[in-house]
C-alpha cells in the first residue's frame, strides 16, 4: 500500500527580513541581508556583537493584557502562525482557528530562555516577588505553545523537538510521518527561536561567530550570524486537502534523518550522516539526486561545517547531469536554529515555487568543491521539478527534506495505520532499564540556601561508575550517565548486540528539564564573571540533545535520534515517534529513553509552584527509564497496543476536561496504572478512580516525582505487570502543565 501524498497548504513567517513570508522573500531574492548591533540583551563581554534582530510588530489584534504576559518568543511565532493558518484557510472572521482539534509538531533550541536567565539572575540577587513565578511557569518550550492554543482558540497533542539547528526540518518531517502513517490528517509544524543571552554568549566563547560579514562557502569563513525568527506550515493528506478545497502550495515528498556519532560539536570530515539523510530523502520521494534544482544548505560559515556540506554535496551531486545550484541563506538572516529548519523550508518551497533562487551573499572565493554551483544575485528564473533543504545540528542530528511540485490527479496512497489510538502493528517492549533514586529521602539546599527533601541516584554506584571513565562523557552532567545505564540495560534485555543491530538502532529522548546543572553552571558563571569568562567546556553540554548525542556515540547506533521536550507527556510523544519510524521500516528497534537530574536550582523553582507542593506528598526525584521497542508478534509477552497524545491544558478546568476526554478514548479499560505522586493529578486521579471503579494493580514502588523519568518508571513497571494480569493495561501519564496521554499495554493474552 502506498503512502499518502503530504501537502503543504499554508506557510508563515516572521524573520529579520520581513514580518510575512512575502516580504521576507522579496528581499531574500534581492540580495538584503540583516546584520546590526545586538540590543536585546548586554553584549559588551562578548568578543562578537551583532546578530540579526526581528523588529516585532505591534499586533492590534491581541488583547494588551495578554502581549504584555506573552514572551519574545510566542511574539515572534504568533504572527507566522497566524499567516500559516490564514493562508490555509483555517481561520474565521474572529481571528480564531476553525478546526478546535489540531497536532502540532513545532521546534525550538531555546523557547522562552530569556525569562529563565532573568529568573536566575533574581534568584542569586535574592529578589522575590510574584514575578519570579511568572518567569518559571513560562519559559519552557510547551508554554508558548500553549498561548498560541489559547489565542487562536485550540487545543490538541504537541510534540516539540529540541535537535539543535536540525530540529525544524525533524519537526517537519515527523508532521509528515504522523499523516502518512494515517496518525493526523492535518498538522500544524515549524519552529521559532528568539536570541537569548544564554545562547549568544554560549556560540561567542566557542569563537563560532563572525566578527565580520557572514561567508558561507568562502574559503575566508570564519564564523556564523545569530538570528532569530518563527516559521510554520500547515501539512495535510492531500485527500483532506481537495476535500475542503485547500490551494496547496507544494509537496513534502521526502524525509531522512540520521545521527552523525563524530563528534559533540563537529561533524564528520566526510559528511557522511548528511550523504545518508539526503540519500533517505530522495528515496522516499523516489527521486535521484539529478532531480533536484535547488538546495537550501545549512551553511553556516564555519570553517568545519562548511567543509563537510562540500564533501557531502560533491558526492551526492556528480557528473554534468547533476544540475543543482546551491545557497545559504544564513548571510542575509542569521542562523537561527531551532527555528532555521522551518524558515529554510519555506525558502526551499518558494524557489519551487516561483523558480526564482535566493543568493549565496558575501563570496570572496568559494570552495572549489562548490564554487560552481552557488547561487550568484541575479540569476535569471528557472523551471523547478524537485528542491531540497538540509539543516545539521549540535549532537550530529542531520535532516533532508524534498519538496516537489503539486500535480492534481496523479495517485495518491492511503494511510497503513488505523486512525484513532490503536498502533497497527503493535509495538512490542523487548528491553526495560531503569536507574532510580536511594530508598532513603534525603535533603539538598536550593541556590537560595533553604533545603528540601529530595531523592537522589548515588552516582558511585558500581554500574554508574564505570561510565565516568568513558571519554566520550568525560565533562557530561549526571543526566547522561543515568540514560546511559538505563539504555545499557534495555539493549542488553533486548538481546544485545546479537540480536539488536547498533548501527541502525534509532533513539528518542525524551526531557522536561534536561541539562540543567550544565545550563545553571553555565549561565551562572556568566552572571558572577562575566561574559568574557564564558566556559567552551561547558556550553555545548548545556544543549538539550547532548545527552542523546552522547548516547549515540557510546552505544555504536548508527540511526535516526530525536530528542522531545515537554513535561511527562514527552515520554509519550517519544513512544509516538518511535512508532511511526517502526511503522515506517526505517529502523528494527527505537530505544526510547527519559531521563531527570537535580540541581539545587530545580529545587528553587519547584518552591515556587504552591500547588506543586500542596499537601507535602511531591518529593522530586532524579534517575532514567528506558524501553527497546520493535514491531510486535503475536506471541510477544508485553506490547503497546495502542497510544493518546492527549489534550492539552492550562488550568484545573482544562485538566479536568482533558483526563475526561482522555479516558474516554479507552472505552472499556478497567485496568489503569494511576501513577500521580505528590503533584495536582494526585487527586484527579482519586476522583477518576472512584468514579469509574478502575482496578490498580499494587505494589508499585514511590521513587519520588522525576517528571519524564517517572512516566518512563512506570511504563517499565506496568509491562512487567502484564503477562501475569493477562488483559489490558492502561498507563496514562499526567503531563503537570501541558498534556495528559496514555498507552495501552496488553500481554500475550490480552485483548
Amino acid at each position: 500500500m502506498n503512502n499518502p501524498t503530504v501537502v503543504i497548504t499554508g506557510i508563515g513567517a516572521v524573520t529579520p527580513l520581513g514580518l510575512n513570508v512575502a516580504s521576507s522573500w522579496q528581499r531574500l531574492i534581492a540580495g538584503a541581508e540583516v546584520r546590526t548591533p545586538v540590543t536585546l540583551f548586554d553584549v559588551s563581554g562578548c568578543r562578537c556583537q551583532r546578530g540579526a534582530q526581528v523588529s516585532l510588530p505591534d499586533m492590534p489584534e491581541v488583547d494588551p493584557r495578554r502581549l504584555r504576559r506573552w514572551s519574545r518568543a510566542t511574539r515572534l511565532a504568533a504572527p507566522a502562525f497566524r499567516e500559516a493558518l490564514a493562508m490555509a484557510g483555517m481561520l474565521d472572521a474572529g481571528g480564531f482557528s476553525t478546526r478546535k482539534h489540531l497536532t502540532l509538531s513545532v521546534s525550538t533550541t531555546g523557547g522562552a530562555m530569556a525569562l529563565a536567565e532573568h529568573y536566575l539572575r533574581g534568584l542569586l540577587a535574592q529578589r522575590r516577588g510574584p514575578g519570579r513565578v511568572f518567569e518559571l511557569a513560562h519559559y519552557q518550550a510547551h508554554h508558548q505553545i500553549l498561548d498560541l492554543q489559547d489565542h487562536f482558540g485550540f487545543r490538541g497533542p504537541l510534540s516539540i523537538f529540541a535537535n539543535a539547528c536540525a530540529s525544524g526540518a525533524n519537526a517537519i518531517g515527523h508532521g509528515a510521518d504522523l499523516i502518512r502513517a494515517g496518525l493526523a490528517d492535518l498538522v500544524v509544524t515549524g519552529g521559532y527561536e528568539p536570541l537569548t543571552e544564554l545562547i549568544y554568549v554560549g556560540f561567542d566563547c566557542l569563537q563560532a561567530m563572525s566578527t565580520d560579514k557572514c561567508r558561507p562557502f568562502d574559503t575566508a569563513r570564519n564564523g556564523l550570524m545569530l538570528g532569530e525568527a518563527a516559521a510554520f506550515l500547515v501539512l495535510e493528506s492531500e485527500a483532506h486537502a481537495r476535500q475542503r478545497g485547500a490551494d496547496i502550495l507544494g509537496v513534502v515528498a521526502g524525509y531522512g534523518h540520521s545521527t552523525d556519532i563524530n563528534h559533540l560539536t563537529q561533524p564528520h570530515p566526510r559528511g557522511v550522516a548528511l550523504l545518508s539523510a539526503m540519500r533517505q530523502a530522495l528515496a522516499e520521494a523516489n527521486l535521484t539526486p539529478n532531480n533536484i534544482g535547488y538546495l537550501n544548505a545549512h551553511g553556516t560559515a564555519t570553517p568545519l561545517n562548511d567543509a563537510s556540506e562540500c564533501a557531502a554535496f560533491a558526492e551526492l551531486f556528480t557528473g554534468d547531469s547533476a544540475n543543482v545550484r546551491i545557497s545559504s541563506t544564513k548571510a542575509a538572516i542569521g542562523h537561527t536554529l531551532g527555528a532555521a529548519g522551518a524558515i529554510e523550508a519555506i525558502f526551499a518551497l518558494q524557489a519551487l515555487r516561483t523558480g526564482v533562487l535566493p543568493p549565496n551573499l558575501n563570496i570572496r572565493q568559494a570552495e572549489t568543491a562548490i564554487a560552481a554551483r552557488l547561487v550568484t544575485e541575479g540569476e535569471r528564473p528557472v523551471s523547478l521539478r524537485a528542491t531540497m533543504s538540509v539543516n545539521l545540528g549540535f549532537g550530529g542530528a542531520n535532516a533532508a527534506l524534498v519538496f516537489t511540485k503539486y500535480m492534481e490527479g496523479e495517485p495518491s496512497g492511503e494511510p497503513r495505520l488505523s486512525r484513532g489510538i490503536a498502533l497497527q502493528p503493535p509495538l512490542a517492549i523487548v528491553g526495560v532499564g531503569t536507574v532510580q533514586p536511594e530508598s532513603e529521602t534525603q535533603h539538598m539546599a536550593g541556590l537560595a540556601g533553604r533545603e528540601w527533601p529530595v531523592r537522589r541516584v548515588n552516582g558511585q554506584r558500581p554500574e554508574l561508575a564505570r561510565w565516568q571513565t568513558e571519554t566520550r562523557v568525560r565533562r557530561a552532567s549526571g543526566l547522561t550517565v543515568f540514560m546511559l545505564e538505563a539504555a545499557r540495560q534495555a539493549v542488553d534485555a533486548a538481546g544485545g548486540a546479537s540480536v539488536v543491530n547498533r548501527a541502525t538502532l534509532g533513539i528518542v529522548a525524551a526531557y522536561h528539564t534536561g541539562v540543567l546543572a550544565s545550563t545553571g553552571k553555565f549561565f551562572q558563571n556568566v552572571i558572577k564573571d562575566g561574559q568574557r569568562f564564558a566556559s567552551p567546556n561547558v556550553f555545548p553540554e548545556t544543549v538539550f540533545n547532548s545527552p542523546t548525542s552522547h548516547l549515540a556515540a557510546v552505544l555504536g547506533a548508527g540511526g535516526p535520534s530525536y530528542s522531545v521536550v515537554a513535561d511527562e507527556s514527552a515520554w509519550v510523544s517519544a513512544l509516538q515517534v518511535a512508532a511511526t519510524w517502526l511503522a515506517n521500516g526505517l529502523v528494527e528497534h527505537v530505544l526510547v529513553v527519559a531521563g531527570e537530574e537535580l540541581d539545587p536550582l530545580a529545587l528553587d523553582a519547584y518552591a515556587t509552584v504552591r500547588w506543586l507542593r500542596r499537601g507535602g506528598a511531591f518529593v522530586p526525584a532524579e534517575g532514567a527509564g528506558a524501553v527497546v521497542l520493535r514491531r510486535a508478534a503475536a506471541n510477544d509477552p508485553v506490547r503497546i497496543t495502542g497510544l493518546a497524545e492527549g489534550f492539552t491544558h492550562r488550568n484545573k478546568a482544562q485538566a479536568h476536561s482533558a483526563a475526561a476526554q482522555l479516558f474516554a478514548r479507552f472505552p472499556g479499560v478497567r485496568d489503569v496504572c494511576l501513577t500521580a505522586t505528590g503533584t495536582v493529578w494526585a487527586g484527579l486521579e482519586r476522583e477518576f478512580h472512584a468514579r469509574h471503579s478502575f482496578q490498580v494493580p499494587a505494589g508499585r514502588p514511590d521513587c519520588g516525582a522525576a517528571f519524564v523519568a517517572s512516566a518512563a518508571w512506570q511504563t517499565t513497571w506496568a509491562a512487567a505487570q502484564v503477562p501475569a494480569l493477562g488483559r489490558q493495561l492502561l498507563v496514562p501519564v499526567w503531563g503537570h502543565s501541558a498534556q495528559c496521554s496514555a498507552l495501552l499495554l496488553a500481554g500475550t493474552s490480552g485483548t
